[in-house]
């Protein structure tokens, strides 16, 4: 199975997020998950990279800092917002959880109005954060939802870095999560009938087709694929089906 990547790429940017996805697929370490992001970095490009694990409600809204991952990130001002518990006011952070969509941080600040957040945007420029992008992954079986933010005065191709940058974060959050527990996602509990629609899915199949291969309803495939999804804590079918394949729980 060939994993879909952005069709207007350059073929030099092709094959570097195809080669960063599959290295995703072997990291167990912090360090590994860091060299990683180091050649994200590279790619984008972003000269402030930072990757937080953050426990949330079941509504994804966020509770409190579990992890925090730091690529290249001032380490001055992570002891301010941690001084001035600038997680309370931080639009980038609030508008992430609770969504877990694209952002741009200039559209963002754009919004802010509070006087704790308009300082908080002072505050960041003065570090080199006033440009960027923030997207993540939430995963509701573990009640964590992760953040990666890029920072850059050179991310002014917002639209191009985000359309790699979405292509590439559910596989660095899987990777992620994979440092936290390494055993946690090596052998997912899939019942029997969960491996069979997985086998039609890398087929290529739509829940409609499966429901009448299996003589079952769509409805039911859909909530098989739904389990399938949160046990292996994929984003999408086709991370899904790469991850089953990478994990020996289906044949190629």
């Amino acid at each position: 199975m060939m994993t879909r990547v952005p069709s207007d790429l350059t073929k030099h940017e092709l094959v570097t997020v195809l080669e960063l996805i599959h290295a995703s697929l072997s990291v167990n370490t912090e360090e590994e998950f860091k060299s990683l992001l180091s050649r994200v970095e590279a790619l984008i490009p972003s000269t402030h990279t930072i990757i937080c694990l953050g426990k949330i409600d079941a509504e994804t809204r966020f509770q409190s800092f579990m992890k925090m991952v730091n690529i290249s990130y001032p380490l001055d001002w992570i002891r301010l917002y941690t001084k001035e518990d600038y997680s309370e006011v931080d639009p980038i952070l609030q508008s992430h959880y609770g969504r877990f969509k694209t952002q741009i941080w200039s559209e963002t600040y754009r919004q802010a109005t509070s006087p704790g957040e308009l300082k908080f945007i002072r505050d960041a420029d003065t570090f080199g954060l006033s440009e960027g992008i923030t997207l993540g992954v939430a995963c509701h079986r573990r009640s964590v939802g992760s953040i990666f933010s890029f920072a850059g005065q050179s991310m002014s191709d917002h639209t191009r870095h985000a359309t790699i940058l979405e292509y590439l974060v559910p596989h660095l959050h899987v990777a992620l999560m994979r440092t936290l527990s390494p055993s946690s996602t090596q052998n997912p509990d899939l019942s029997h009938r969960e491996r069979e629609v997985l086998d039609w899915m890398k087929e290529g199949k739509t829940s409609w087709e499966i429901s009448h291969i299996l003589h079952i309803s769509e409805r039911t495939v859909n909530f098989h694929v739904q389990n399938i999804l949160s046990k292996l804590q994929a984003s999408t079918r086709g991370h899904a089906i790469a991850l089953a394949l990478q994990q020996g729980l289906i044949g190629p």
